[in-house]
């Protein structure tokens, strides 16, 4: 089973690239946005990324998972997903999070265009639920938790 969740964290760490890279948009530009600062165009873009990502939406990510719902509050990028699985205790729900944490922050502080959207100021919250719609996992991705990951890694390699 943890093989599928490893798959859901890259498909995860996919998405969350694509909300950060995506320079195409349908949506008219916005010509106010020219005179603002460089974060607030970078809100808006990310602002028009979601809302064409959403459109796709739900979207099936594997045989378990599926992404419902992506929403964006300035600040903060939010995946919802359902995961076809129920029936998982307490402690079987912390040890996939703490799986599921684990390989999804890892990868998502290895991707350049990740690294540049927690460095425009973004951060990202991950949020699992079941189909009892219980919550199997939720966990955030910044700008500490990636400094301090590769803070870790840079010292186990000396």
């Amino acid at each position: 089973m943890f093989n599928k969740f490893k798959a859901l964290a890259v498909l995860s760490a996919f998405l969350t690239v694509v909300a950060c890279s995506d320079d195409n948009s349908d949506l008219a530009y916005d010509e106010s946005v020219t005179t603002t600062s460089n974060h607030e165009r970078e809100v808006q873009k990310m602002y028009r990324n979601i809302d064409m990502l959403t459109r796709d939406l739900p979207s099936e990510i594997d045989e378990v998972t599926t992404l419902e719902k992506i929403d964006f509050d300035g600040k903060t990028v939010t995946f919802g997903y359902r995961l076809e699985i129920s029936g998982y205790d307490a402690s079987e729900r912390k040890e996939i999070e703490t799986v599921m944490r684990h390989e999804h922050t890892k990868l998502a502080c290895a991707e350049a265009e990740v690294i540049q959207g927690i460095n425009t100021g973004f951060d990202y919250q991950y949020r699992y639920y079941d189909l009892d719609d219980i919550k199997v996992a939720s966990f955030a991705v910044t700008k500490d938790i990636c400094d301090n990951l590769n803070k870790a890694d840079s010292e186990i390699g000396t």
